[in-house]
C-alpha cells in the first residue's frame, strides 16, 4: 500500500475558562485531525477528542479546570474529480469544576463543511511507479451556527463565559491549503488554515485565527495494512475578540503543540490515535495553560 495512499494532515474546524480565551475550550479553536488516506474513494468515519484546560491553576481559590470531550461524524465525498468535500458533525460533552461546584452541559456542536480542489497530484496525473509525488489542494468552507450559544452572566447555573458554550453562535468561514510530499516510504504533510469568525446574536465575536500543521512520517506494511508513525507540529494563533464592539484584552492567545500518532490503513478502512503535548503558549494573558490532549479516530472507506 506504499504510494496507493497520500496523506493528509488535515488541520480544520471543531473543538480547542473562566476567562474569555478564543484559543481555548469552545468550538471557536482548531482542531489536529490525524492522518487521512489521500485516495479518490469516499469516507465516512467518527472520532473523539478530549482537550482539558486549567484557569488560574497557582490559585486555590480561583482555579478552573474545563474537560471537553467531542464525539464527531465526519464523512467525505468527490462529487467530481479533483474536488473534495468534507463535512464534520459534534457532539460536545464538556465539564467544568472549580472549588465551589461542577457545571456541566452537552449537545450538538457546530457544523462544519469545507470543498477542496485538488490543483495538482502528481500521483493521479503520472504513472504509480514514480517514487516521489505531490499533491495541492486548496478551498475553504463555512462553520454554521448549529451548537447553542446562550448565557446568562447573572445565573449562577450556568459557566457564565462565551468559551463554555456548544458552539460559537456565529456564521464562520474557512480557508485552506494542504500540500503533501512522498518520498518511497516517508512523507511530509503540511495545512494551513484561517478562519474568519462574525458577531453572534448577543453581540460576541470571537477573535479570527490563523493554524497550521506539519508532520513526518513513515509507511510500513504488514500483510495488507500500511502502518504510519508521524511526528509533528500543530500551532494556533487567536486575535482579540469583541463584545459590543469593544475589543477584549483578556482573549486571544498562542499555542504550539508538538504531536505524535500511530495510523492503520487498509483498503476498507483507517485507524488512528494522535496525541499532542504544549510546548509553548500563552492564552488569555497567560491565566490559562492548556494541558495534553487526545484524538482517536477509526474511517470506512468506499
Amino acid at each position: 500500500m506504499n504510494l496507493k495512499y497520500k496523506f493528509l494532515a488535515s488541520l480544520l474546524l471543531t473543538a480547542n475558562i473562566t476567562m474569555a480565551c478564543d484559543i481555548c475550550g469552545c468550538a471557536n479553536s482548531g482542531a489536529y485531525f490525524g492522518l487521512l488516506p489521500q485516495s479518490n474513494k469516499s469516507l465516512i468515519g467518527v472520532r473523539y477528542q478530549r482537550l482539558h484546560f486549567v484557569t488560574h491553576p497557582d490559585s486555590k481559590v480561583l482555579r478552573t479546570e474545563e474537560h471537553f470531550n467531542v464525539g464527531e461524524v465526519y464523512a467525505r465525498f468527490f462529487p467530481i474529480k479533483r474536488v473534495q468535500v468534507m463535512a464534520f458533525v459534534p457532539y460536545r460533552i464538556d465539564q467544568q469544576v472549580t472549588s465551589a461546584d461542577t457545571k456541566k452541559q452537552n449537545g450538538l456542536g457546530d457544523v462544519t463543511i469545507l470543498a477542496n480542489y485538488n490543483l495538482f497530484n502528481t500521483l493521479m496525473d503520472k504513472d504509480n511507479s514514480q517514487t516521489l509525488t505531490h499533491t495541492l489542494m486548496i478551498g475553504g468552507g463555512i462553520k454554521a451556527p448549529t451548537g447553542k450559544f446562550k448565557f446568562d452572566e447573572n445565573n449562577t447555573l450556568e459557566v457564565a463565559n462565551a468559551n463554555f458554550q456548544l458552539g460559537t453562535g456565529s456564521t464562520d468561514f474557512i480557508v485552506n491549503a494542504f500540500y503533501t510530499l512522498n518520498l518511497n516510504q516517508w512523507g511530509l504533510a503540511t495545512n494551513v488554515s484561517r478562519k474568519f469568525n462574525t458577531t453572534n446574536s448577543q453581540d460576541y465575536k470571537f477573535g479570527n485565527q490563523l493554524y497550521g500543521t506539519v508532520d513526518l512520517y513513515r509507511s510500513f506494511t504488514v500483510g495488507k495494512v500500511s502502518i504510519t508513525p508521524s511526528l509533528g507540529l500543530y500551532a494556533e494563533n487567536a486575535e482579540h475578540g469583541r463584545k459590543d464592539g469593544k475589543l477584549l484584552e483578556e482573549t486571544g492567545g498562542k499555542l504550539l503543540n508538538g504531536a505524535a500518532g500511530l495510523t492503520f490503513f487498509s483498503n476498507r478502512w483507517t485507524l488512528g490515535v494522535n496525541a499532542q503535548k504544549p510546548i509553548a503558549q500563552k492564552s488569555s494573558s497567560g491565566h490559562v495553560v492548556t494541558k495534553e490532549r487526545v484524538l482517536v479516530q477509526l474511517g470506512f472507506l468506499f
